[in-house]
C-alpha cells in the first residue's frame, strides 16, 4: 500500500507534541477537520481511506472515536483491495457488537467470503476472526464451512476458513452448531496440501474434545497421513524443516490420536507401533543445528505420549526410557524439563522401571536445579518411579531435601513422602520413624490430613501401636516438638499409653508429665487433643486420676471456648458417681474402615481440571490408571472460557475473589467438572467477587467473598517489607462446618525463573491455627505473616476447604496481597517531582502506561476525590500543586523488600472527564513494580 502523505504528517505532528495538552489540541483539530471532510459530497476513496486511517491511529492512542463508522463500511464495499483492507481494519477496531452498522458489515463479509479473488475472501475471513461476534458466528458459520469444503476454493482460502472456524468454535461453541457440520470437515485431515491438513488438524482437535463421536473417523485418516509423512516420505520440500518433514503436522496428528481410545484392530496398532518406532529411531541421529534438534524433540515427546496412551508394548517404552535418559542430563534447561516430564509419565505405565532407576542419581540431583519448574518435575518423577526396592533411598533423600526445598514445593513434597512411606513400608518401625520425622520437618507446610492419616494407620495396625507409643513419648521429651508431632504423640499415648505403662521411665505419671510440659507452647487446637488424652489417662490409670482432674480443672476457666467446654465435660465425666459412664465414653477408638487415603485425594486434587482431556495423572501405576478410568471427559459448555474453567471458577481468575463452591476437589476432574450455563445468581456472585477484590486493593479491610454458605473477610496491616493479613471465615449456613482448613500459598514462579526464593513468602502465623469446626453463625479467624523478599507479579491464593452437611467444599480465592501493598508514602518537594520524573524516563528502567475508559468521571461529581483516595490508599503520597493541570494527580511512594532492596515509584494520573478517559503513567526503578501499580489501578477502575 502506497504511503499517504497526510497520514504521515499527522503522525509526525502528534509525536512532536511536548505535553498531553498539546497532543490533545492537535488531535481535536484533526477530528474537526475529518468531520468536515466527511460531510463534503464526492469524497474519493483515497481521501476516505486516509481519514479513516487517522481515526484508527487516534483510537490506538486512547481517544474515543465515535464517528467514521459509515465511511469504514463504505471502504469495505470498495472494489480496491487497499481500501477494503483499511475498511476491515477499522471495523475490527472501532465498531462494537451492538453497533447499528453491524448488519451491513455482516452482509459485506458474506459477499466477500464467496469472492472469486482469494485475497478478498481471505481478507473477509481474517476480519471474521478478529471481530468474532455472536451474530457473525450464528450467521456466517455455514458460509465458512461451505468455503472449506468447496472444490473451487483455493488452498489459501481453505486454510483461512479452517482457522476462522476454530476461532468461532472457541468463542461461541453453542452458536456455531458444530454437530451439524463437524463430520464434513473430517476428510480434510487427508487433504493433499499439508497446509490445509495442518489447519484442519487444529480444528478437528478442538472438535474432538466436544463431539468425540462425530470425530472418530479422524483416527484412521490421521494414522494414514502420519504414515505417509514418517514412513513413506510423501511430502514436498516446502514443508521440510531442517531435515524434519512437517514437524508441526506430526505433532498435531500425534496429539489428536491421544484424544481417542486405542484402536482395537491389531493391524492398526501394529502400524502405529511401527510409526512410533521409526520416530524414536530417527530422533537418535545427532542433530546438526539447534532448529533440527528442537523439531525432533517436539515430535519425539508427542510420540512417547502417544505410546503411553496406547500402551504400545513394553519394548518400545523401555527404549523410550533409555532415550529420555539423555535428555535429563542435557545442559539445556528446557530439554531437562521436558525429559523429566516425559519420563515421569513413562514411569507411571512401564512395568520395569529398571531403565529409569539407573538415572536415579541424576534425578535426585535435579531437585537442586536452579529452575523451580525442573525441581518440581524431578519430584514428580521420583514419586512415579518409586517402588518397594527404591522406596527407602528416595524417601530418605526427599526428607534430607525437605529443609532446603522451596516453600511452594514443601507441601507437595510432604504429601508424596507420606504416600510413598505408607504404600511401600515393609517395617512398621520405619514407617513410624519416617512419619514422625516428616511432621517435625514439614508440619508448617501441610494440612492436618497427614497427621490424621498417621493416626488412622496406627489405629488399624496392632503391631504398630507399641512402637508408636515409645516414639511418641520420645518426641514429647525432645527439646523441640512440632505441633503436628505433638498432636500425633498425645493422641497415640491417650489411646495406647497402657501398652508401655510398665516399661522403665514410661509410667503413667511420666507420660502425663511429658504431655503437660509441652501444652503451654501448643496451639488451642493441639491443647484440645491433649485434654482428650488427659481424660483418657484418668480412665486408664486410677493412680494419676487426681492429677488429671487437677489439670482439667485448670482449663475449665480457659479463655478459649473449645478448651473450656472440653475441660468442663471431661471433668464432669470423671467426677460422676457412676463407674461405668467414663469407661464407656472414653473407650479405645476402633480401627478406621478401609478407604482411599485422604492424602492421595488431596494430591490428585492439586492437578485441577483443564480443557486438555489428555491430562496425565502422575503417580504409581495402579493409582494413575485407576484415576484415569474414573475421569470423564469434560464438555466445554456455553460461555465457558477457552481454558476450560467453569463459570464459578472463573470468578477468581477474572479478577474477583469468588471461586467454585460445591463438590470436593477430588471430584473436580470427574462429572462435577463439566461445564454448565451460567445462571444469573452465578453471574451476580462473579460481579460481587470482582468488586470485593478491587476494593481491597486500596482498603485495608472488607469482605473478600460472600457466598451462600460462608463469608470471608480480610483485615490487613503492613509495615514494609512485612505484613500481617487476618482472614475471617463466617458460617452462614444452618448446619455446623467440619474439617475446616484455611491456608494461603504464594504464586508459583513461572517456568524459566531462576530465582531460588519467591518474591512473596506467606505462612500461617504461629500464634494461632484455624479451628477444625465452626458452629452456625460462628466465625473463625487466622492470621498470615507475609514477607516481601522481592517484587512479584501474581497475588497469593487463599484456599478454604470444609465439609457442610456431609458434602466437602473448597474455595480458592485471590488474596489481595500485591506488590503495591508494600509501598510507603514519601513526600518530596514540588520542584523535585518532574526532575525525578524525567530522570526515570531517561533511564528506561521501568515504565508502564495505559489509558482506561472512565465514563463515570463525567457523571459522578465525587469521582475526582475518590480517585485521589484510591491513589493514597495504594500507599502513595499525593504531591499537591506539582502538576499544572489541577485535575491531574501525581504521587510518590517507595516499595521495600527484604532481599532486593528498596524501589522508588512515581505515578501520574490524568483524568479527562470530557472524553471519559484516564491515562495512568508509572515510572519506577523496578519494572515489575510499575506493571503491578498499573494492573491494580486497571482492576479498581474496571469495577468502579
Amino acid at each position: 500500500m502506497a504511503p499517504m502523505k497526510g497520514l504521515t504528517v499527522f503522525i509526525a505532528d502528534v509525536r512532536k507534541c511536548r505535553s498531553p495538552e498539546e497532543e490533545e489540541r492537535r488531535v481535536n483539530k484533526e477530528l474537526a477537520n475529518i468531520r468536515l471532510k466527511f460531510k463534503e459530497p464526492g469524497l474519493n476513496g483515497y481521501n476516505r481511506k486516509k481519514y479513516v486511517c487517522k481515526l484508527i491511529y487516534m483510537s490506538l492512542l486512547g481517544y474515543d472515536v465515535q464517528f467514521g463508522h459509515r465511511e469504514a463500511v463504505e471502504l469495505i464495499n470498495s472494489a480496491k483491495y487497499s481500501e477494503k483492507q483499511i475498511g476491515y481494519l477499522a471495523v475490527s477496531l472501532l465498531l462494537t457488537e451492538d453497533s447499528g452498522f453491524m448488519r451491513a458489515v455482516v452482509a459485506a463479509l458474506r459477499r466477500d467470503v464467496y469472492d472469486a479473488n482469494e485475497c478478498n475472501a481471505c481478507l473477509a475471513l481474517s476480519a471474521i476472526t478478529n471481530v468474532a461476534t455472536r451474530e457473525i458466528a450464528e450467521t456466517l458459520t455455514e458460509d465458512i464451512v461451505a468455503q472449506l469444503v468447496s472444490s473451487s476454493a483455493s488452498m489459501f482460502v481453505k486454510k483461512k476458513a479452517a482457522l476462522c472456524l476454530l476461532r468461532l468454535l472457541r468463542r461461541f461453541p453453542e452458536a456455531v452448531n458444530a454437530q451439524q457440520w463437524a463430520a464434513r470437515v473430517v476428510p480434510y485431515i487427508g487433504h493433499r496440501d499439508i497446509g490445509v491438513t495442518l489447519s484442519v488438524a487444529s480444528l478437528v482437535t478442538a472438535l474432538a474434545q466436544q463431539h468425540p463421536d462425530e470425530m472418530r473417523k479422524a483416527v484412521g485418516l490421521a494414522i494414514r497421513r502420519l504414515k505417509s509423512l514418517v514412513a513413506d516420505g510423501e511430502h514436498t520440500a516446502d514443508y521440510v524443516y531442517y531435515r524434519v518433514p512437517a514437524p508441526w503436522l506430526q505433532v498435531k496428528l500425534l496429539r489428536l490420536l491421544q484424544y481417542f481410545p486405542p484402536p482395537e484392530s491389531p493391524e492398526v496398532r501394529a502400524m502405529l507401533a511401527g510409526i512410533l518406532r521409526r520416530i524414536i529411531d530417527q530422533s537418535q541421529d545427532a542433530a546438526r543445528e539447534l532448529q533440527q534438534m528442537n523439531a525432533q524433540y517436539a515430535v519425539l515427546f508427542e510420540a512417547i505420549g502417544l505410546g503411553i496412551h496406547l500402551d504400545a508394548g513394553q519394548g518400545l517404552l523401555q527404549d523410550s526410557a533409555a532415550l529420555l535418559g539423555r535428555f535429563i542430563t542435557s545442559r539445556e534447561t528446557n530439554v531437562r524439563y521436558l525429559g523429566l516430564e516425559a519420563m515421569a509419565r513413562l514411569a507411571t505405565y512401564i512395568d520395569d522401571v529398571g531403565a529409569i532407576k539407573q538415572y536415579q542419581g541424576v534425578i535426585i540431583q535435579s531437585l537442586r536445579d536452579r529452575d523451580t519448574s525442573v525441581r518440581r518435575r524431578a519430584l514428580d518423577l521420583l514419586y512415579s518411579m518409586c517402588d518397594v526396592d527404591s522406596a527407602r533411598a528416595i524417601v530418605d533423600e526427599l526428607l534430607r531435601h525437605m529443609a532446603i526445598a522451596d516453600l511452594a514445593l514443601r507441601e507437595e513434597m510432604a504429601l508424596k513422602v507420606a504416600i510413598l512411606t505408607e504404600k511401600f513400608a515393609t517395617e512398621y518401625a520405619w514407617y513410624v520413624d519416617v512419619m514422625m520425622r516428616l511432621v517435625s520437618l514439614a508440619g508448617d507446610h501441610m494440612g492436618d490430613e497427614v497427621w490424621h492419616r498417621i493416626v488412622q494407620v496406627i489405629l488399624g495396625n496392632e503391631e504398630l501401636q507399641l512402637y508408636a507409643c515409645r516414639i511418641a513419648l520420645q518426641s514429647l521429651r525432645a527439646p523441640v516438638c512440632h505441633e503436628s508431632a505433638f498432636k500425633v504423640s498425645v493422641y497415640v499415648l491417650g489411646e495406647f499409653g497402657h501398652l508401655i505403662a510398665n516399661a522403665p521411665d514410661c509410667a503413667p505419671i511420666d507420660q502425663l508429665k511429658a504431655v503437660q510440659a509441652k501444652m503451654p507452647a501448643a496451639s488451642p487446637a493441639a491443647r484440645g487433643v491433649a485434654l482428650t488424652a488427659v481424660a483418657k489417662f484418668a480412665n486408664l490409670f486410677p493412680e494419676i486420676k487426681t492429677l488429671c482432674l487437677r489439670l482439667l480443672d485448670r482449663f475449665r476457666s480457659a479463655l478459649d471456648v473449645e478448651l473450656q467446654q472440653r475441660a468442663c465435660e471431661y471433668y464432669a465425666l470423671a467426677t460422676v458417681e457412676s463407674e461405668d459412664l467414663l469407661p464407656a465414653v472414653l473407650e479405645e477408638m476402633p480401627p478406621f474402615p478401609e478407604r482411599q487415603s485422604a492424602l492421595v485425594s488431596r494430591l490428585l486434587a492439586k492437578g485441577g481440571d483443564t480443557e486438555d482431556q489428555r491430562t496425565w495423572v502422575l503417580g504409581t501405576r495402579d493409582t494413575a490408571r485407576a484415576q484415569q478410568q474414573q475421569q470423564q471427559p469434560s464438555r466445554p459448555g456455553p460461555e465457558a472460557g477457552q481454558d476450560g474453567t467453569t463459570a464459578a471458577a472463573a470468578a477468581d481468575g477474572d479478577g474477583g475473589g469468588d471461586a467454585a463452591q460445591g463438590s470436593s476437589a477430588s471430584d473436580d476432574a470427574g462429572e462435577d467438572g463439566q461445564q454448565h450455563q451460567q445462571s444469573p445468581e452465578a453471574l451476580a456472585l462473579v460481579a460481587r467477587g470482582r468488586k470485593h477484590y478491587a476494593r481491597l486493593l486500596w482498603e485495608s479491610d472488607g469482605i473478600l467473598y460472600d457466598g451462600d454458605e460462608v463469608q470471608v473477610g480480610i483485615v490487613a496491616q503492613y509495615k514494609p517489607p512485612a505484613g500481617r493479613v487476618g482472614v475471617f471465615v463466617g458460617n452462614k449456613a444452618a448446619a455446623p462446618i467440619c474439617d475446616l482448613v484455611i491456608e494461603a500459598r504464594a504464586a508459583a514462579s513461572p517456568p524459566g525463573d531462576s530465582s531460588d526464593a519467591p518474591g512473596l513468602e506467606i505462612r500461617l502465623s504461629e500464634a494461632q491455627a484455624p479451628p477444625d469446626s465452626l458452629l452456625p453463625l460462628a466465625q473463625a479467624r487466622v492470621f498470615f505473616d507475609a514477607m516481601c523478599s522481592g517484587m512479584f507479579e501474581a497475588p497469593p491464593t487463599l484456599r478454604i476447604a470444609y465439609t457442610l452437611a456431609g458434602a466437602p467444599s473448597e474455595l480458592e480465592l485471590r488474596l489481595p496481597v500485591t506488590a503495591t501493598h508494600f509501598v510507603d508514602p514519601v513526600t518530596i518537594a514540588v520542584s523535585d517531582f518532574f526532575a525525578r520524573w524525567e530522570q526515570l524516563g531517561a533511564a528506561g528502567i521501568g515504565e508502564a502506561r495505559e489509558v482506561f475508559r472512565t465514563p463515570f468521571l463525567a457523571t459522578d461529581g465525587g469521582a475526582g476525590p475518590w480517585l485521589r483516595s484510591v491513589v493514597g490508599g495504594m500507599g502513595f503520597a499525593l504531591i499537591q500543586g506539582a502538576d499544572p493541570a489541577p485535575d491531574n494527580i501525581v504521587a510518590v511512594g517507595i516499595a521495600s523488600t527484604a532481599q532486593a532492596g528498596r524501589f522508588g515509584c512515581l505515578m501520574r494520573v490524568e483524568p479527562k472527564a470530557s472524553h471519559g478517559l484516564t491515562r495512568v503513567t508509572v515510572r519506577a526503578t523496578n519494572a515489575v513494580l510499575a506493571a503491578a501499580v498499573v494492573a491494580n489501578l486497571s482492576t479498581i477502575l474496571a469495577e468502579r
